[in-house]
Parts: C-alpha cells; structure tokens; sequence
C-alpha cells in the first residue's frame, strides 16, 4: 500500500481519479465524475441528448419533465444534462424550486436563472464577460434587431446600451438584464448620455406580469449571438408548485408550459428540462381524496374562468402531456448495473490512491438495501476507505449515511394566490 506524496511526480491520471473520488465523497458530481463513472440512466439520457443534438442545428425542441420518486436519480440525470449540454456548446442556467425561487411570477424566476448561467470552459456564472467583447455593429445580423421578435422592447433596448457603455453604467444595464430591474428614469438616462438621443416611446408601460418573457428571449437571443448553440434551462423539485396557492399554482403551470415550449409560442432558442417526485401527480394532481378532483380537473376550469377557453384547453393538454410517455420516469436501478457502478468506482479509489481495492458489490447493496445510488456510493466510498487505510473489511451502517429527505405537505400555501 502507498499514499500520496507531495514529492511525486505529477500524475495527471492519478489526480483526475483523485479528483473524481473526492467530488463523490463531498456529493457534488462533477463533469468528470459523470463521464468516468456508468450511466445508469442511460435510456433517459439519450432522449436528452437526442434533443440538444437537434436544438444544436437549429431545431425549436419541446421541452421535458422527468418524474421519479424521492432519492431515485432525478437530481442526478439533471447533472448529467447540465455537463452533456456545457460539452456541446450550450449556456445553461440550473435551479431547484424552493420557498425564495417559484414559477408563478415569471419575472421573479427570470431574475433566478438569469444570473446562474454557466458557459462552457468557464468557472465564472453570467455572461459579462462574453457579452461585453461582442461588436455593436454586430448586433444588426440577430433576430434580436426585429421591432417584432420580443412582447416588449425595453429589453433588447437595455441590451443596445450595454453595448455602448462601459464602467459603472454598463455594470447597472448588465445587472437589469440579469433581472434587477432598474428605474425607467435610470434607463432614460444611461440611453440619453450612451446614445446623444431621448429614449423612444413604447406604445405601452413595460409590465413585469405581461412582458416578462421578452427577458427570456432578449437572453436567449444573446446567447446565440455570443457564440453558443443556445440556452438551457434545467428546473428540479418541481413538485414545490403544489405548496402554492390555486391561482399561482395555475400561474405557475402557465409559465411552466410555455418554457417547455408545450403550447409551441415561445420561438426563443430554450430548452427546458424539468424534475419531479411522483408525489405531485398522486397528491395534487390526481388526488382521489380532493373534493375538485385534482389540478388536472381544477386548473383547466380555474383557467378558463380567469383567462378563456384557449387557457383551459392549454391547461388540459398540459397535464396530458405532463404524464404521456414524452416525459420519461426515473425507474430503481437493476441491481446489476449497480454492482457495475460500484466495480468502476472501486477501480477509481484504487487509481487515485495506488493500491489494489477489494470490494464486493453484493455485500454493499445487500448492507445499503434499497437506498438511493448515492447511499450505495458513499457506503462504497467508506468500506474502500476503511480497507485502504486500516486494513479493515467493513461496510457502514446506512442509517448513519442516508440524509433526510424532504418532505411533501400537500396544501401548504406558503405562497398565497395574490401577485
């Protein structure tokens, strides 16, 4: 047995293992980890990766929710698409639905995902950088030039500024386009000193409840034109919409149908990949219990009420489509692709730490039993530890690896129905 040596040569192989091993043990898989270590989700994979290879050449795909239930590997497929998606080429914006991020005000979750971009071969989130190398004289070959392509100007007249200030001023039209709206005032300004000219008059008040898509796609747009093949949105714990109140949780399955591109108007270069426990559809959805029935039987008329037939009938088909067989379900994982996970993650404890691991995949799951993948690996991660280290042939107890679950309390409306 040997460990590492700060006097070693440097081992580019060895340190990339080192690297994956330690990125496993802290919970947080990385590009390298998801490509070294077996795709146990490799049918759902292909779909997504089938999707970005044509929103790569230019096609408009529909967006996709995955369903599974809790500790089953659905925020894991979401890191699989985000590394998938940074190695073709894409931006990629990732966020979990909680108490502070929702989708019924569709601004607000602008103002989310705007700001946590990635671009590939970059460590740093946003854009800035990238935008504020691009040309004005550029910006007349985009679509984002079109006096049709957005619900509202504003945001692509904030975006021309950018272009023609620097310092502290661009900083502050940056920082509008990211979703911290600044004052019409302020905006009048900047384009009066940036441009020698007032600013034009809209035939209408930007509105943050009626213009917010016009963000969406001003980015989007920028996206392109800075380089990459588009932008992509991924969206996990979803199931939170059912804590909302009835009218923002119809709110939110609007906007959530729209970003998926499910009614076909939202022509921006997006794609929106989407992750739920199970627990949405059996207790809000379709729940036997309710006295309405469900939102699947609720929202459809709720909408129709509020915003007229042709919301109802995209409400209808939201749900259809939210559970046909487009939108793939996270199953267990068969045991023996399991035990060919935790084969290759032994033969990469070994490389990393130069020793010859013995381990046995069948002891692990039958100690683990039916916790998620993650449990099996950090229970493998300790046993391989233990061998290494003490020469000890133990495999941990799973209660004392296994974190607690979040909980799901259908009814809380920890968000009322108002704006």
């Amino acid at each position: 047995m040997t460990t590492l040596s700060l006097a070693e040569p440097y081992d580019k192989e060895r340190m990339e293992a080192i690297s994956v091993v330690e990125s496993l043990r802290a919970g947080v898989p990385t590009r390298a980890s998801t490509r070294t270590l077996p795709d146990l989700r490799a049918e759902v994979t292909r779909l997504i990766q089938n999707d970005l290879e044509g929103f790569a050449t230019g096609e408009q795909p529909l967006g996709r929710m995955i369903w599974g239930p809790y500790g089953q590997g659905k925020t894991h497929v979401l890191t699989t698409a985000e590394h998938l998606a940074l190695d073709m080429g894409f931006a990629v914006s990732r966020v979990a639905l909680s108490r502070e991020v929702s989708c019924h005000n569709l601004f607000h979750f602008y103002a989310r995902v705007a700001p946590a971009t990635r671009i590939p071969n970059s460590s740093v989130f946003g854009l800035h950088r990238v935008l504020s190398n691009q040309q004005p004289s550029t910006l007349a070959d985009t679509p984002i030039v079109r006096p049709d392509r957005y619900v509202h100007p504003l945001p692509a007249l904030v975006l021309e500024d950018y272009l023609h200030t620097d310092s502290e001023e661009q900083e502050k039209l940056y920082a509008d386009l990211m979703g911290q709206r600044l004052p019409i005032g302020d905006l009048k300004r900047i384009h009066r000193e940036a441009r020698g000219e007032i600013m034009p008059r809209f035939e209408s008040n930007f509105s943050l409840r009626d213009h917010a898509s016009a963000y969406f796609g001003v980015l989007a747009d920028a996206i392109k034109w800075c380089g990459f093949k588009g932008w992509v949105l991924l969206i996990d714990e979803l199931e939170l919409i059912g804590r909302l109140g009835r009218v923002a949780r119809m709110k939110a399955y609007r906007n959530l149908n729209w970003l998926l591109n499910w009614n076909r108007t939202m022509n921006y270069p997006i794609y929106v990949l989407g992750a739920a426990a199970m627990n949405l559809q059996q207790e809000i959805w379709y729940a036997e219990t309710s006295r309405d029935g469900g939102d699947s039987v609720l929202m459809p008329s709720l909408a129709r009420g509020r915003n007229g037939e042709q919301a109802a009938r995209e409400m209808h088909s939201f749900f259809e489509r939210a559970v046909g067989s487009d939108s793939p379900v996270v199953r267990p994982v068969r045991r023996e692709d399991l035990k060919t996970l935790l084969v290759r993650l032994a033969d990469i404890h070994g490389a990393a730490y130069n020793w010859r691991p013995a381990l046995d995949p069948d002891r692990v799951i039958d100690h683990v039993g039916t916790e998620p993948v993650r449990t099996h690996i950090r229970a493998a991660l300790e046993a391989l530890d233990l061998r290494f280290i003490y020469q000890e042939d133990f495999v941990p107890d799973a209660s004392t690896l296994v974190s607690i679950p979040m909980t799901f309390e259908p009814g809380l409306n920890d968000v009322n129905d108002d704006e």
